[in-house]
C-alpha cells in the first residue's frame, strides 16, 4: 500500500468527519432529534465526503462545495423524512458552519500562522492541521449529541390554527430566515474565496467582522421568532379563558334548570304519571352522566374542549364515551399542548367514523394514570390497512380527502418533546391510539 493512497484515505476520513459536524450542527439547530438517525447521518456524511473528495481531485474547484450542499437538501429530506423547508434551513446553517468555523477560523488560523513563520508546508504539517480540525469537529459532534441544542424553535416550521377560520403562520419569518441565511452564506463564501488576495490585517478584520455579523443576525432571528411565539401563547391563554367561561356557563345553566326538573318530576308523581316520570328521569340522568364524565378534569379548558367535541359528535349521530380516572393535574405539558393531543386524536376518530352506521358510530376516550405515566387511549372502528398504518405519522400524509396530514405528526412532536410515546394498535377492527407521557419529564 503506497503512502499516497494512505494519505488520500486519511484525508477522506477527515473530510467525512467535517461534513458530519456540519450536518449535525445544521440538523440540531432546527430541532431534529439525531439519536434516532445516527446511521442515516453517517451514510449521508460518507456520501457527501466521497463526492467532495473526488470532485476536488478531478476539478480542484471550491465551487463544488456549493453544489454538494445543494444536493444534500433533497437527499437529507428524503432519508430523514423531514419537512423540506426545515432541511433547507438546516443545510444553510451547515454551510455557514463549514465556511465560518472550519474555513474562516480553523483553516485560516493555521494559514496565517504558517504565512508568518519559517515553516514549509509539507505532508506532515498538512496532516497535523487536518487532524486538529477533525478532532475539533469530533468534540463539537459529541457536545451537540449530549446537549441537543436547538437554535430555531419548532413553531417556525408549522402553522398554528388558533380559532375557527383564523390561522397564525410563521411562514413569513421562515422565508425571511432563509433569505438572510442565503445572504450570509454568499458573503462568507465570497470572503473565503478572496482571502488569499487580501492584506493580512484586513484579512483578519474582515473575517472577524463577517463572523460577528452572522452570529448577531442569527441571534436576532431567534429572538424575534421566540418573541412572536410568546405573544401567541398569551393570545391562546385568552382563548382558553373563553373556553373556561363557556364550560362554567354550561354547569350554571344545568344547575339553574335543576329546579325546573324537580318541579316537573314532582308534578308527574302527583298526577301518578309514573311512565312519563321514568322517561323524564332517564333523560336527566343521561345529561348528568355526560357532564360527570368530564368533571374529574382539573383544568376547565380541557373539559370545555371535550364537552364541545361531544356536542359536535352528537350532531353527527356519533357517541363519544369518556372514561377519566386521572384529573391531569400534574401533567408535564401545557394545557394548550394537551388540548392539541386530545383534540387531534378525537378529530381523527370523528373523521374516521362519520360516514359509518351501527356500532361504528362510537368513540371511546380513556384518560388514566399507569405508574408514572399519563395514558390517553382514543379508540374507534377502522378499515385502515397495514400499509397506511406505517405512514400515518408522516407529515402531509392522510388517508382522507381534503386533509393536510398534520394532526398526528403534531401529536407525535408534542409527545416526543416530553419523552413520551404514541403508537396505534388494531384489534378486532378497532384502532386504539395510545399516548404515554412520563410525569418525570
Amino acid at each position: 500500500m503506497s503512502w499516497s493512497f494512505f494519505g488520500s484515505l486519511i484525508s477522506l476520513i477527515f473530510m467525512i468527519i467535517n461534513v458530519s459536524a456540519c450536518l449535525i450542527v445544521g440538523l440540531y439547530s432546527v430541532g431534529i432529534n439525531l439519536s434516532k438517525h445516527v446511521l442515516k447521518i453517517v451514510m449521508i456524511s460518507i456520501f457527501a465526503g466521497l463526492l467532495y473528495f473526488f470532485s476536488q481531485q478531478i476539478s480542484g474547484s471550491n465551487l463544488v462545495l456549493i453544489g454538494i450542499f445543494l444536493l444534500l437538501i433533497p437527499i437529507t429530506s428524503y432519508i430523514l423524512k423531514q419537512q423540506k423547508l426545515k432541511i433547507v434551513v438546516a443545510i444553510l446553517i451547515a454551510f455557514s458552519y463549514d465556511v465560518m468555523i472550519i474555513k474562516l477560523i480553523e483553516d485560516n488560523f493555521f494559514d496565517l500562522i504558517l504565512s508568518r513563520s519559517q515553516f514549509i508546508m509539507d505532508a506532515g504539517i498538512t496532516f497535523s492541521i487536518n487532524l486538529f480540525v477533525a478532532l475539533n469537529n469530533l468534540i463539537v459532534i459529541m457536545i451537540l449529541y449530549s446537549k441537543s441544542p436547538q437554535l430555531f424553535p419548532d413553531v417556525l416550521f408549522e402553522k398554528q390554527i388558533i380559532d375557527e377560520g383564523q390561522t397564525i403562520s410563521f411562514r413569513p419569518h421562515l422565508y425571511f430566515t432563509i433569505f438572510l441565511l442565503l445572504l450570509l452564506n454568499a458573503g462568507l463564501y465570497l470572503l473565503y474565496m478572496e482571502l488569499a488576495y487580501l492584506r493580512l490585517a484586513f484579512r483578519i478584520a474582515l473575517s472577524l467582522w463577517n463572523i460577528s455579523i452572522c452570529i448577531s443576525l442569527i441571534s436576532f432571528l431567534r429572538i424575534s421568532i421566540t418573541y412572536k411565539n410568546e405573544r401567541i401563547q398569551v393570545y391562546l391563554d385568552k382563548q382558553y379563558q373563553k373556553d373556561v367561561l363557556s364550560f362554567y356557563n354550561i354547569i350554571r345553566s344545568q344547575r339553574h334548570d335543576f329546579n325546573f326538573h324537580l318541579t316537573s318530576i314532582y308534578g308527574l308523581i302527583q298526577n301518578q304519571n309514573y311512565d312519563s316520570c321514568k322517561v323524564y328521569i332517564e333523560e336527566m340522568v343521561k345529561d348528568a352522566h355526560e357532564i360527570n364524565e368530564i368533571l374529574p378534569l382539573h383544568h376547565p379548558a380541557l373539559g370545555a374542549m371535550l364537552s364541545t367535541f361531544k356536542g359536535l359528535a352528537e350532531n353527527k349521530g356519533i357517541t363519544i364515551h369518556y372514561y377519566i380516572t386521572d384529573d391531569l393535574r400534574k401533567m408535564p405539558c401545557s394545557i394548550y399542548e394537551m388540548n392539541k393531543i386530545l383534540g387531534n386524536l378525537i378529530q381523527n376518530a370523528l373523521d374516521e367514523v362519520e360516514n359509518r352506521n351501527g356500532d361504528a358510530v362510537t368513540i371511546e376516550v380513556e384518560v388514566k394514570r399507569e405508574s408514572d405515566n399519563i395514558v390517553i387511549i382514543v379508540s374507534n372502528v377502522t378499515d385502515i390497512t397495514e400499509d397506511e398504518l406505517r405512514k400515518i405519522f408522516h407529515i402531509g400524509y392522510s388517508s382522507k380527502d381534503f386533509h393536510e396530514g398534520l394532526g398526528l405528526p403534531t401529536v407525535l412532536k408534542i409527545v416526543t418533546k416530553y419523552n413520551g410515546v404514541i403508537y396505534p394498535q388494531i384489534m378486532d377492527e378497532w384502532i386504539h391510539f395510545t399516548v404515554r407521557i412520563p410525569f418525570a419529564s
